[in-house]
């Protein structure tokens, strides 16, 4: 029976210097991560504006949207929305580029979790190019044909862009 009592402490033990490890390691590190998120987040805002620099992009913060996660404002050039939209799999990010009227200025696709071959097809620059120049909330922003559970979050979600800018933002 002292043996069980010892072995419990003697585990007990380790579970605790494990978490006080564990615990100390995510402290030492986080701020890292975070910083290299917010690097790779830049990298993708320069996608859409390859002459902004960092400090042009202002992080806005977001009230109650259903597929928006950020919105960045560009030195008066624009707004950049962060989306995320449910599809056939595990849908789609991206980001879109809106002017002051809400006309679609870039549409870049940052990850894609739906079938190759159809559900792709979003992330193709005809899917982007027919995009841009559209009004998001006055336009019809056509789906792509056969990828119609793909396409149709994103047309939603930039029609929701649209939405937020005009009426919340300003």
């Amino acid at each position: 029976m002292k043996k069980v009592y010892h072995l419990t402490f003697f585990l007990a033990l380790i579970a605790a210097i494990a978490g006080g490890a564990l615990a100390c390691a995510n402290a030492l590190t986080a701020p890292i991560v975070e910083a290299n998120a917010l690097a790779a987040e830049k990298e993708n805002l320069k996608l859409l504006f390859p002459d902004a620099k960092d400090a042009d992009f202002e992080e806005v913060s977001v009230k109650d949207a259903e597929t928006i996660e950020k919105i960045f404002k560009v030195n008066n050039q624009g707004t950049v929305f962060k989306m995320k939209v449910s599809g056939y799999k595990e849908g789609t990010s991206f980001m879109v580029a809106l002017d002051d009227e809400a006309n679609i200025m870039d549409f870049v696709v940052i990850s894609n979790g739906d079938t190759q071959g159809i559900g792709t097809k979003v992330t193709e620059e005809s899917f982007a190019n027919a995009l841009k120049s559209k009004n998001s909330v006055e336009d019809t922003l056509d789906t792509i044909s056969g990828a119609t559970v793909s396409s149709r979050p994103i047309v939603d979600g930039i029609k929701e862009a649209g939405d937020y800018l005009l009426n919340q933002l300003k």
